[in-house]
């Protein structure tokens, strides 16, 4: 590397503290944030009477919450595991009030999964916390620091179609389209 300003133009190196030379600092930043939004979450919901709230709670009500429920099954599909271990997720939510299982009204081997009402408060209170969430970062980082960390968000879910179960789906199965 040459200091002298004679010879080839190399990189600067960036200022931004905790820089590391060979790249891998935002991915690591953008897990460090992730972790750090999931903890807000945590915070506010536990503040909100939701103290239970564990991985994937939100996401398996939000898959149940149509009106015609979902079934154990689809659920497993959705989140890319057995039906088995959907079946331990169902079980664990229907003890802490937020689903019921019913016999389906199309087949006698499945079951119907549906939200309780404490699941409907979930999830608004969830949808209420994450907008307090985003506000208190608007007014931590300030409008314009928040509209560029916007767009690096966009920037990188530019392919806005893709959802977290067809990323996992894909990523278990890479064959599978």
């Amino acid at each position: 590397m040459s200091r002298g300003g004679s010879g080839p133009e190399t990189e600067e190196r960036d200022p931004t503290p905790g820089f590391r030379e060979g790249g891998g600092r935002l991915g690591a930043g953008l897990r460090r944030a992730w972790i750090g939004y999931q903890r807000r979450l945590d915070e506010v919901m536990a503040d909100a009477g939701f103290d239970d709230r564990r991985f994937p709670d939100g996401r398996v009500l939000r898959m149940c919450s149509d009106p015609a429920g979902s079934t154990i099954s689809h659920l497993g599909r959705q989140l890319g595991i057995t039906r088995q271990g959907a079946g331990k997720i169902v079980a664990h939510l229907c003890d802490r009030g937020y689903l019921e299982v019913r016999p389906s009204t199309t087949s006698g081997r499945e079951k119907t999964v549906k939200v309780t009402p404490r699941a409907l408060e979930y999830l608004a209170a969830q949808r209420k916390a994450a907008r307090q969430i985003e506000n208190q970062l608007r007014a931590e980082l300030g409008p314009e620091s928040f509209a560029a960390l916007t767009r690096l968000v966009d920037a990188l879910g530019a392919d806005g179609e893709m959802r977290m179960d067809d990323y996992l789906r894909k990523s278990r199965h890479p064959d599978a389209g």
